[in-house]
């Protein structure tokens, strides 16, 4: 979203994956499908041909997020999707923030250069590349740890908003450029060529819909990444970590993104501000 654009990396694989390997052309055809898919689901939402909002698909759903639940879930139950020599990882999150007005929200997911305060330590380094009215291009370095390996990459994203009404926004940021970082932290840190690497991240897209109303804001965020496959000898060691890292980050990144709101929020209105 043209939020934490890749806030939704997954740095799925631990040591046992650290090798080396290279992005086929089948993976990749495979992303593309998918990311196709995922538009056009995008733009049902947008145009009114299915709910705008995840959460309104089931009223059990928005009495949670009302009763202050944070909400996270695989798409759908065939997750990570298996490609050819890849996994595809989607999960959506959603949550209500009272009080709170479109532009309180907006306010914090448009402060790039702010996102390593924002979601570290996740995100260590942040800046706006490039900006103009409709569009943006951001670069953000992630860092995650899983067992003994230090997993960082940096990801340059086009992010584009939409607002199909004065309530409603969609933002949708996808990856341009993603590098593996090597020997990161260490004087020997480097960035490694597009497509080679140990395959944490090869790609990533994230949407989040915001809808001002019910005395609040609804924050959806959706991340889709891709990375290596599982070797099946190894499935057993890291079937329990791809379950579970995914919905981890998920959780923290929208419970961040409540906090900064709500502390951006404070420190403009005691500023004399009015949030708009």
């Amino acid at each position: 979203m043209r939020t934490r654009a890749v806030l939704a990396i997954l740095f799925l694989l631990p040591p046992a994956l650290s090798k080396a390997t290279e992005l086929k052309q089948q993976t990749l055809q495979a992303w593309e499908d998918y990311v196709r898919a995922a538009n056009t689901r995008l733009e049902q939402r947008a145009t009114g041909k299915s709910p705008f909002l995840w959460v309104d698909e089931k009223p059990e759903r928005v009495e949670h997020v009302r009763a202050s639940e944070v909400l996270v879930a695989p798409v759908d139950s065939d997750n990570p999707h298996k490609v050819p020599h890849g996994l595809i990882h989607d999960w959506i999150g959603a949550m209500f923030l009272p009080n709170a007005k479109l532009d309180d929200v907006r306010r914090v997911l448009d402060s790039y250069d702010r996102y390593k305060d924002f979601y570290k330590p996740l995100v260590v380094k942040s800046k706006v590349v490039e900006r103009t009215d409709d569009h943006e291009k951001i670069a953000l370095v992630m860092v995650q740890k899983a067992f003994s390996v230090t997993a960082a990459v940096e990801i340059e994203s086009e992010v584009r908003t939409v607002g199909p009404n004065s309530n409603r926004v969609y933002i949708v940021s996808n990856s341009v450029r993603v590098q593996e970082i090597a020997n990161y932290g260490q004087p020997t840190e480097h960035a490694l060529p597009e497509g080679h690497g140990p395959g944490y991240v090869w790609r990533q897209l994230s949407v989040s819909r915001l809808e001002e109303r019910d005395g609040g804001v609804y924050v959806e965020m959706e991340t889709i990444a891709m990375s290596r496959g599982i070797p099946v000898a190894l499935r057993w060691m890291i079937k329990p970590l791809v379950e579970s890292l995914p919905r981890k980050i998920m959780l923290a990144t929208l419970n961040n993104t409540r906090d900064a709101v709500g502390e951006e929020t404070k420190a403009a209105m005691m500023q004399g501000a009015t949030p708009r």
